[in-house]
Order: structure tokens, then sequence, then C-alpha cells
């Protein structure tokens, strides 16, 4: 049967991928053809820590080899794109500045060139709520080369609606060279559809109405469209979903809004990928695929099998940069060196379907470099011709390539930019300063720093072009940041740990009411900062010499009456004390613990509840996550870790005085609340009738249906309270 079909389309004149007919996916009432030409492995790993729930994937063509890749989260300084390696490996970061810094919803990427010029485009085209009526934006810009650090590009901008003036979701946003044309597949629980728009630089600020090509299918099988993209040489589409990849091949010089009407075939190497939403063409045999999750995610490398009569040469490098205007069709091309150029350039090519490349250098400058391809099987071959020449005048470039401090680039660097600031922290050593030229022979002369200030010194980048007269001087001022000097820790003498509100310069603490006034017994501040204490007046200075002043404020707390009753929180509890305060939904609530002291010294990572006497505690806990937590009793630990559940906790604490309960966090993520407690007491029993802290004995008395405590002379209520 394979014999069959290939002699079939070979009568029609056109050259297609071999295939079987089998049942694959009933696509249109019918199966359609399975493609198991494609074979897939792991290439990489997509690192969560590069970036996370990537959601659209696309080849650079300015720098082959690379891919560019954005992920769901677009707002603030997410708003932006990466350059890796097919490995997962971390090239590049490209900023980007839109226009719409609301508009988060980005959904694919894709490259492709108009007019001579590579381009990148980003889709803001989602829309899972379906709420950006003509809201869609594909923003573009020209592609800049891959190499290190990263850059921040200002972006163009189209904005489109869909014929049916409907709000759409929309995941899948590719590009045609051949038609230099958008095609974009909504996502839809049912039939898909393919719109298409033709890409220009000159739209404005207006809506563009996409037109509809067709359905993808009948919904039955394929449905929810996630994903896709068309090869360079404009051969290729597919578009995808979670469990299959379909394969458009266009024929001869058709559009592909024919060919997108005629049945795919199904790509038999792909294995369904839990949220799988990227596809990515490389050439016309390979193409890329990967997951949006929120873990280290696999990358996947599909190659088919070529064409042995194929002598196509996919890409040329000179001096390991892409050769500026390379197209597979043409053969000829000018390229003139720098002047003063002596060793000969390093030329470099590429080539599909296993075809032989070999390139032949010219004997001196100028000549002539050719390129010559060979198919696989040696029936067809293509010859590249480079003519090169040389510069009759000395280059007047004197810009920068990059510019780093330590190693690491500036954030933000532009070669057109000439003046950066740097803070460096206070106890930093002195910073140094590199910087890599443009131009191979201009010079760069660096003047570094020999001491830096709170008020700034510069180091200077001085480039000298080749011509010996063009200058530029690009200047670094570094600043030295004030000295830390944080307080990260006060324990007061009570066992109470104090707080700071952010922005606040007083250290908050309580206590029972009846009971000494606490005093610090320790504190932990940050390196290199000393700590003075006079009366409530707390001063601490930093390495530099300039000092922060706090207020002791320590307020003492009348514990709740005893009730047997449950008493339900609603914020007004004056016995509870809590940093974070009363929230609705999480109750008297507590933060996850962290690592840097910043949410202990703001008091959020535990509660407090000042409690009468008495035997058992039970806690409800807000009505969300389970929470591990750890307990204390007058600052004492009582028991170890353990989990506040939903259903609530029992505490046998067999106080017998009023007392102070911590409830503090103890795990590092998510934050947790305390909503209801109630109390018991033994019945007929003692505990609550002694204070522990003196040796006089207590006697419980009945007087007007009131329970009170005698001892020595003094008369108690039940909480502790003294009557006289």
């Amino acid at each position: 049967m394979k014999n069959i079909v290939s002699i079939f389309v070979a009568l029609l004149g056109s050259m297609v991928s071999s295939v079987v007919l089998a049942a694959g996916i009933n696509y249109n009432g019918t199966n359609l053809q399975e493609n198991t030409e494609f074979t897939r492995t792991q290439c990489g790993t997509q690192l969560k820590n590069t970036m996370k729930e990537i959601s659209g994937l696309a080849c650079s063509r300015t720098t082959p080899g690379y891919l560019w890749a954005h992920g769901d989260e677009n707002t603030g300084s997410d708003r932006k794109i990466i350059a890796i390696q097919p490995s997962g490996t971390l090239a590049m970061t490209v900023n980007l500045t839109t226009p719409n810094t609301t508009r988060d919803d980005w959904e694919d990427i894709c490259t492709g060139r108009y007019e001579g010029t590579n381009y990148v485009f980003v889709g803001a085209i989602g829309d899972n709520d379906l709420q950006f009526n003509d809201q869609y934006y594909i923003y573009y810009f020209e592609e800049p080369a891959i190499s290190s650090g990263s850059q921040t590009v200002t972006v163009n901008t189209i904005r489109y609606g869909y014929p049916d003036n409907q709000a759409h979701n929309t995941e899948t946003l590719m590009y045609d060279n051949v038609e230099q044309m958008f095609y974009i597949a909504d996502k839809v629980d049912g039939v898909c559809h393919l719109y298409k728009l033709p890409f220009r630089t000159d739209y404005g600020t207006g809506i563009q109405r996409l037109t509809e090509v067709c359905a993808l299918g009948n919904g039955s099988k394929f449905k929810e469209a996630n994903g896709g993209d068309i090869s360079p040489d404009g051969k290729w589409m597919s578009i995808k979903n979670e469990k299959y990849i379909l394969l458009w091949e266009r024929q001869g010089s058709e559009s592909l809004s024919v060919t997108a009407q005629r049945d795919p075939v199904q790509v038999m190497a792909y294995q369904e990928e839990e949220q799988g939403e990227s596809l990515a063409w490389l050439d016309a045999t390979t193409f890329y695929t990967t997951s949006d999750s929120k873990k280290d995610t696999p990358i996947y490398k599909y190659v088919r099998e070529g064409d042995p009569t194929s002598a196509e040469v996919t890409s040329i490098t000179i001096n390991g940069q892409a050769l500026a205007g390379f197209d597979a069709e043409t053969t000829s091309y000018n390229i003139e060196l720098p002047y003063g150029t002596t060793s000969m350039p390093q030329i470099e090519a590429t080539a599909a379907n296993g075809a032989t490349v070999t390139v032949n250098l010219p004997l001196s400058i100028p000549g002539n470099a050719t390129v010559v391809c060979t198919s696989q099987d040696g029936s067809n071959s293509v010859t590249y011709t480079i003519h090169l020449t040389l510069s009759t005048t000395p280059s007047s470039d004197a810009t920068l390539k990059s510019l780093s401090v330590n190693g690491t680039p500036i954030e933000g660097f532009k070669a057109d930019s000439t003046a950066y600031e740097v803070v460096i922290a206070y106890t930093a050593s002195l910073p140094v300063v590199t910087a890599e030229t443009n131009d191979a022979f201009a010079t760069a002369a660096v003047t570094n720093v020999t001491e830096v200030t709170k008020t700034g010194n510069d180091a200077t980048v001085v480039v000298t072009a080749q011509d010996g007269t063009t200058q530029m001087t690009y200047t670094v001022t570094f600043k030295r940041a004030d000295a830390i000097k944080k307080i990260n820790e006060v324990i007061l003498s009570n066992h109470y740990s104090a707080y700071i509100n952010e922005g606040e310069t007083v250290i908050r603490g309580w206590y029972l009411a009846g009971e000494n006034t606490p005093i610090i017994s320790s504190y932990k501040v940050s390196e290199n900062t000393t700590w003075a204490q006079n009366g409530n007046t707390i001063t601490i200075t930093g390495a530099d010499g300039e000092s922060a002043t706090y207020t002791l404020d320590i307020q003492p707390v009348t514990p709740a009456a005893f009730t047997t009753a449950e008493i339900v929180f609603n914020g007004t509890e004056t016995w509870v004390k809590s940093a974070y305060g009363w929230d609705s939904s999480k109750k008297w609530k507590f933060s996850k613990t962290d690592s840097d002291y910043s949410r202990e010294i703001a008091g959020k990572t535990h509660v407090e509840l000042f409690l009468p006497a008495c035997d058992t505690l039970y806690l409800t806990p807000f009505s969300g996550t389970e929470r591990d937590v750890r307990f204390y009793i007058n600052g004492v630990e009582f028991g170890s870790k353990t989990k506040f559940v939903k259903a609530g906790l029992t505490l046998n604490v067999e106080q017998s005085a009023p007392f102070m309960l911590t409830i503090a966090s103890a795990q590092t993520s998510g934050d947790g609340g305390v909503s209801a407690i109630r109390m018991a007491r033994k019945k007929g029993g003692e505990t609550d009738l002694t204070d522990v802290g003196s040796p006089l004995p207590a006697t419980k008395i009945l007087r007007s249906g009131r329970i009170l405590v005698v001892r020595g002379d003094k008369i108690y209520t039940v909480t502790g309270m003294e009557l006289r």
C-alpha cells in the first residue's frame, strides 16, 4: 500500500512524505494517514529556574541553533523572552517594552523574514475568559543576534480582531515566509478554526480583521489547538494539541489557505505531553516541542528522514555570524571585509537531508569563496559564491558590543547609550569594568575607579575607531549603597518575639497583664551593625556610621475570660495579637517562614492568644490548606511540630494560671490562620486555682454564683484578675 500511495502521488507530479494508510485519528469523518518518518529524542531540559511554564517556542533565524521562548507570566519584570540552546542552557534575555502592560496572556512566539529583515513575533492572543474582544496583539521587533547577558527592546504592535467581532481564545501564532502571512488557530473545545492576516509594518493603531481560512477537522478528536509553526521554507505547517501533532504539506506555490483545507497527516512520533503547548520548526526536516510546566521540563527534537536527492543549504556563517540576507534560492553574495583584514574569514555551512557541503576559500582577498552542496545520493549539487572584497577606508565604528562589571553584563546596555549607573554594596570591593568593541579593529581604553563613595565615582571606557579619529566615551557611575543596618530579631524576657511594622521604627511586644513588664533578652542585627539601648530607645549603627533609632513599645494584655462556649473569632478579640492582622478569609493569620528574617521581624510568622487558666484547648483553623505549625506556651515549645488539620486540633495544656499561647508557622510556603477556640477545665479540678509562681495555697469559693480564688489576703477571679 505504501508503494501504491507513493506512485499515485508521483503521478500527480508532487513530492510528499512517504506515508502509510492506517487508522489515525478521526479528523473530518475519515481516519488520517499516519506519518512515521520522524524520530523523537530528548535533546535537553528546560529548567524551571530559567523560565517556568513555557508557552511559546521559536527557532532563531539570525543566530541559527538557538531557540526563543517565553513564559505564561508576562507582567512586570516577566515581560521578556529568553534565548536558549536546545539543551536548555540559557544564552540571553530580552526584556520587552510593550504599550499594553496589562495584556499578560502571551501564548505563542514565532520568527520570520520580511523585506530582508528577520523578525520576532510574540502573540498576546490568549483569552481564557473571553474578555478581550478586539484586544489581541502581535508584538514584533527585529530579531537581535544572540550573544549573552540581557537587553531591552521596545516592540511594535499589530492589534487585531476576529471576523465575527467576537472574543476568541487562541494559543497558536504562525508566520509563513512565502506569503509573509500570519496564520492563527483558535483554541476551542470543539471545532477549531484557522485564520490569516498579512504582515505589514504600517498598520498603525487600528484594529485589523482576520480572514477565516477553514475549520480544522470536525472537533471529534482534534480540538483545543495549543501550538504550531510553519517551516522556514514554507513547505510544512504543523498544528498540535496535547495529544496529537498534525502536519500539512504545501504543494508547489499554492497558498497555505489551500493547503490547510486538505486533510493533514498525523505525526506518529509524538507522544502526549502534559500541557504541551510549544512547537518550533528549525528547517524542513527538524522541529522541537516542549511543555507549559512549573517544573523542569524535557525539550524534544523531531527529525524527519531526508530526501536523498536534495541539495539544500540551510545556513552559511562568516566568522560565526549568519550570512546577511542568506536565502537558499540565492547563490551569489557580496561581502566587504573591514579595512586592514589580513586573515581569511572562517566560512561554514550546514545542509539538510544528509547532503554534504564543501567550502573553498580563495588564496587571497579580494577573491571568491564557494560553498558546494551535494545531495546524499550525489545526483544533485548547488554552488554558492561569496565575493570577498576589502573596504578601502578604515572603519569609523567606535561603539561597544558589551560592557560588563566584574564579568557580568550591565543590564539594559545599548551601543548608542553611553552613561550608566551601578550601585554596589557598602562592603563590596572595588568594581572592575571590562568592554568589547563592535569592530575588531577598534580599541577600548578602560579607566577603573580607585574608590567608590555614596555620591558616585566614574569609570570610563574610551573607544577609538580604526580610523584613529572617531571616539566614543562610555561612563559608568558607581555609587556605594548605604550600609545595611537592620534589626532581624528581638526576643523579650517573656519569650515574646517582638515585631516591627514595615516603614515604622517601633518595636512592638505584648505580655500578660499583672506580670512585670518584660525587657529585651536577646536580639539579632545585620552584620557590622551595633546595638545600643537607653531605656525604651534603641539605636542601631551601620558600618558607614549612620544610625537608625527605634522606640520600644511593650503593652500588657488582659487574657480572655474563661468560657466553655466556642469562641468564633471576628477580629475584635483584644486578647489575640497578630502582626499580620485579621483577614476575613484566613481569620487571625500568620505567614510562612523565610530565611532572611524579613517575615520574622515583621511578626508575621506567629500569632499569640492570651488565655485564662485551663486544661484543654480545641483550636479550629481557617478552612484552607493544612499547615505545619509549632505551639509555644509562654515562649517554651509545647510538643513538637504538628499539622494544623482542617478538622481542628486539641491541646492538653493543663495551665493553672493565665498564659500566652503562640501558634507559629513551621513551613516555608502558604499562609495559615486560626478561626475559633474552645476552652475546657477538668471537672472539680484545682489546676486553675494555684499560681505556680507563689508558695501560698489557693482556695476556691463560690459567692453569689461566681467562682472566686482566695490566696492569702487577696481575692481573684478564675482568670487571674485581682478583685482586692
